[in-house]
This record gives C-alpha cells, structure tokens and sequence, in this order.
C-alpha cells in the first residue's frame, strides 16, 4: 500500500512542513505521493521536484527574502509590540483592512503573485514531478473543489495559496480560484485520488482559545468562524491514519522570519512520533487495513 504525506495549510506555519520531510528522510521513510494545500502545496511542490527534503530549506529561505516576498507587506498583519499596543494596532488594521478590500480584490497585486510563482516554478508541470503531487483550491464561480493532478505547476500552486482577501484568485477558463484551505485546509480526499492508501497528515492548526467577551459583532463573527474550522478540520483529519501536529500555536501566519524554529517543530513532532510513523508503514499495519476494507 503507497504512503501519502498530506500537508496542510497555515501560513509561516507551514515552514514547519520543511522539517517534517526532512525527518522523515532522515528515518528512510518517503512517501509515494504528497498532496498539499495553500503553504502547504508551496512546500510539496518543491519537495516533488526535487525528489527529496534536501535544499527545501534553502529554498525557502531565498524565497522569503526575495525582494518580491518582502514587498508582500505581510508583516501589517503581525506586530512585535507590547500587548497593551497589540489590540489597539489589530482594531486598527482590521478596519482599515477591511475597508480597502471595499476597493480592491487582494492585498497583494496579481503582478506580484504570479512573478513569485513563475520564479518558484518557472514553466515546469506535473510531469517534471519525481514524487505524485496534488494540490486543491476552491472555484468560487461553481463553488466545486478542484484537485490539481495535471498542467503548469505555478498555476496549481497560486490556485491553492490564493487566501482570500491575501492574494489575488487565480483565474483561468471561467474558474475564479481561491485558496484550498476554504474547503479542506489538509488535503486528505486529494491524496487519495491520487493513489495514496495510507494518509499520514500534518496539521498546523489547534484548537481555537480566547479570552473574555468579545465586544463587536466582528469578534463573535471570527470565534465563530474559527470553531467552524477547526470542527471541519477535524472531520476531514478522522480519515488519516496518522496525524502529526507540529507546536507552531504560538507563531503567527504571516510572520516567516523564524524559519529555522519552524523547521525544528517539524522535525521534533517527527522524532517524538517515530514509532507511531514505522507502525503505519509496516506489513502488519497494511495487511490490517487491506482486512478491514475488505469487511
């Protein structure tokens, strides 16, 4: 039975993606195939590419410090400073945030996008992949999921990374595709059509938590809306036969200078779960499965 790796969506979070391959390689484990959603699909196309974790880090490393990224402004959304500041600079953007989108369809330019993915990608396809690579977006037209598994490989990726509001929607043939993560953040069904029939899925979300009343109808709104996300995901995560959850809670989404901290949660969560990882690969473990199917 071929092992899939699903990579989640998450941001900077996803950097994390980086170590848990890495891990694995180091383990001799490589799966047949990797699917991956938004951050995630970014992060499996290059290791598809390539056919292995090494250079994956370097990789990312040039890209977040590409002059093109840096003009991104993604550090609006994040700030460093004390709590007391932290709030009143969060109202603050989120009004004036909201407001621009009034006028515009994205923070980022579409000139901007597509330069970042052609020079992640250039002109390659799926066919240059040495590793099965899927990853998904949702049609905002149709309202259908659309599973990538053929064509230009930056097209695919910009589809699954094109986070509402954040990027701009890839557009091409009557589909206005927007980030895979608004209809599965970890793409669990992909892989599977795909050919994986045992799913190891890496999950960079937790349990929302807040604190006190929230005082506006935005903020009922957003709890809301994240507890439906975090419910959705764990329906789609129940279909995994292992699900590794690196600790990157306390990083935020748009913030990918600790790249090498993320990278070491990766591999951590790869290290403490070793023995769970060898035991769905094992022939015991598939001669089970294939039984139960069969029943």
């Amino acid at each position: 039975m071929k092992l899939g790796v699903a990579l989640g969506g998450g941001g900077a979070k996803g950097l994390a993606h980086i170590g848990v391959l890495e891990a694995l390689e180091e383990n001799g484990i490589k799966p047949q195939f990797v699917a991956g959603t938004s951050i995630g699909a970014i992060i499996g196309a290059v290791y598809c590419l390539n056919g292995s974790a090494k250079g994956l880090r370097d990789r990312a490393k040039e890209m977040i410090q590409s002059e093109e990224f840096r003009n991104f402004g993604l550090d609006e959304f994040y700030t460093n400073v004390e709590p007391v500041f932290e709030r009143f600079k969060k109202e603050l953007f989120e009004k004036f945030y909201l407001g621009r989108l009034l006028f515009k369809k994205s923070h980022i330019k579409t000139k901007a996008a597509k330069k970042l993915f052609a020079d992640l990608f250039d002109d390659k396809t799926f066919d240059d992949f040495k590793v099965g690579f899927a990853c998904n977006a949702l049609d905002i037209q149709s309202g259908d999921e659309v599973v990538f598994t053929k064509g230009l490989i930056r097209e695919a990726v910009w589809a699954s990374c094109a986070i509402p509001g954040i990027f701009p929607p890839f557009i091409k043939d009557n589909k206005i595709l927007v980030d895979g993560s608004v209809v599965a953040n970890i793409p669990v069904e992909s892989i599977k059509k795909v050919g994986a029939e045992i799913i190891l899925s890496v999950n960079l979300s937790s349990r929302p938590k807040f604190k006190g009343e929230p005082d506006t109808g935005f903020r009922i709104n957003w709890r809301a809306q994240s507890f439906m996300k975090y419910y959705l995901n764990e329906r789609i995560l129940a279909f995994s036969d292992l699900v590794l959850a690196p600790e990157v809670a306390q990083f935020h989404w748009a913030d990918f200078s600790p790249l090498e901290e993320l990278v070491e949660t990766g591999r951590e969560v790869v290290a403490k779960n070793i023995k769970q990882v060898r035991s769905i690969i094992s022939l015991r473990y598939r001669f089970k499965k294939i039984l139960r199917q069969k029943m």
